[in-house]
């Protein structure tokens, strides 16, 4: 499934077994992020091993978007399902402290910040 707008895209890479969100993602409310929620969804389903969220080319999400990353990472939590991975930027702001958070939703998520500079303070893992 694939979900694109001139905003932002949205897939389920398979092969990677990865969730790869881009662009800049201002959808209305909750209900409006549905068929994300269903691309998320369908690479949990899909991922034999690890899901990883790539989240490093999203440059922006608002509220409605964090809380459906958020309510997603803690369904897939409560099901004891696939581990999970997410990759974000260091370099863009809402990332930094959004993703940290996700680590308090769900303790074994894993996180990344492959672009972290050694002037960056961002934890490991």
């Amino acid at each position: 499934m694939e979900v694109k707008t001139e905003e932002y895209a949205a897939y389920f890479d398979e092969q990677q077994q990865s969730v790869v969100m881009t662009g800049s993602m201002r959808l209305q409310n909750l209900a409006s992020y549905e068929e994300i929620k269903n691309v998320l969804k369908e690479g949990l389903d899909k991922s034999s091993t690890k899901l990883t969220i790539d989240l490093r080319n999203l440059n922006f999400l608002n509220s409605s978007g964090i809380t459906t990353l958020s309510l997603f990472i803690i369904e897939a939590r409560n099901k004891k399902s696939t581990p999970m991975k997410v990759i974000a930027s260091a370099k863009i702001a809402w990332q930094i402290k959004s993703v940290l958070n996700f680590k308090k939703l769900w303790n074994d998520i894993s996180l990344e910040f492959p672009d972290k500079g050694p002037d960056d303070d961002l934890p490991e893992g």
